[in-house]
């Protein structure tokens, strides 16, 4: 049973989510939102890659052992690591098997682990884009993406488009005879010094350039990583970068919070006024908040547990007619 009967329905129904980071399970969630929900296209507003390698070391004796969820695994046959394997996909990491010669390789050389997180992510990647126009291509529904600011570039260049997979990074392309959708999947700085990170004075002119390829704002879908500055969309802990990794400040045992989204993204909105945005990027953010005549919406992320959070936007042709926030 799904929530929504869409047989009689007059808009376009759009489902969001953001900031995936590698989680398997989520991906898999995400892909059944289409026909659970009845929806005419899916979104993913960037960080789709994962953050982190967990190895799993193949002894000589051809065992394996590997730490996950502050526990230790050792001595596992092939039979008994496939669910620790599953599960450390699902939470989002990626597990990378390699022989004990190889990880001391790579522990030994950190040019070698930058180059097998590249890889890793391009081969997620394209495997998840295969599985993706597997999936929707039967359902005639598109699902349009961007990068976000941890999703390396030299693993983005790497991606393909599909007849139903979409990567809009940069670019501007015709979602249906009324709207357009615009990605941009840049942000502005961040404690963690990610790599798609740019100080304010290059990020605005960087998304100025994407957004005069817009031929009509005022029915454009504005997809992008980060939320505008001080619109509530942006609310996170502030981090002191002296320790690392960054610890979060507190004040009477409490973390304080402050707005940490990218003013030249409000700037834009404000001048442009787009129909709808989207946006992902802080993870403790589910909210709406309106920018003139646009309507911004954060879903947030709670991939680590495995739970896909998400948001059902109904498009009609010159306004948002409603919209609603998921978890499953």
């Amino acid at each position: 049973m799904t929530l929504f009967d869409g047989s009689k329905k007059k808009f376009k129904r759009l489902f969001l989510a953001a900031d995936i980071h590698g989680s398997e399970l989520v991906f898999r969630k995400f892909l059944s939102t289409a026909e659970f929900y009845k929806a005419d296209a899916l979104l993913i507003a960037g960080d789709v890659t994962a953050k982190t390698i967990a190895p799993i070391i193949q002894g000589r004796d051809g065992r394996f052992r590997t730490k996950f969820s502050a526990k230790t695994y050792e001595g596992l046959t092939e039979t008994e690591l496939k669910p620790i394997e599953q599960s450390i996909a699902d939470s989002g990491q990626y597990a990378a098997r390699l022989t004990e010669d190889e990880y001391q390789a790579v522990r030994s050389e950190p040019g070698r682990i930058d180059s097998l997180f590249t890889k890793l992510m391009i081969d997620q990647i394209q495997r998840w884009t295969d599985m993706a126009e597997k999936h929707l291509a039967p359902l005639g529904i598109p699902c349009y993406w961007i990068g976000g600011n941890d999703d390396k570039p030299e693993a983005l260049a790497h991606v393909r488009s599909t007849s139903h997979v979409r990567y809009i990074d940069d670019a501007v392309i015709r979602f249906d005879d009324d709207h357009e959708i615009m990605g941009f999947g840049w942000t502005n700085p961040s404690p963690w010094n990610t790599p798609r990170e740019l100080p304010e004075d290059q990020l605005g002119p960087r998304l100025d350039r994407v957004i005069k390829q817009v031929r009509d704002p005022e029915h454009c879908i504005y997809l992008m990583h980060a939320p505008p500055y001080g619109t509530g969309l942006d609310i996170a802990p502030k981090l002191d970068n002296t320790f690392d990794p960054p610890r979060p400040v507190t004040q009477g045992g409490q973390e304080i919070l402050i707005p940490v989204g990218a003013t030249s993204f409000r700037d834009a909105i404000k001048e442009t006024q787009p129909l709808l945005t989207l946006h992902g990027h802080i993870h403790e953010t589910r909210n709406s908040a309106k920018i003139g005549r646009s309507l911004a919406i954060d879903p947030g992320s709670e991939y680590s547990s495995g739970s896909l959070r998400g948001a059902i936007i109904n498009l009609e042709q010159n306004k948002v007619l409603s919209y609603q926030f998921t978890t499953g």
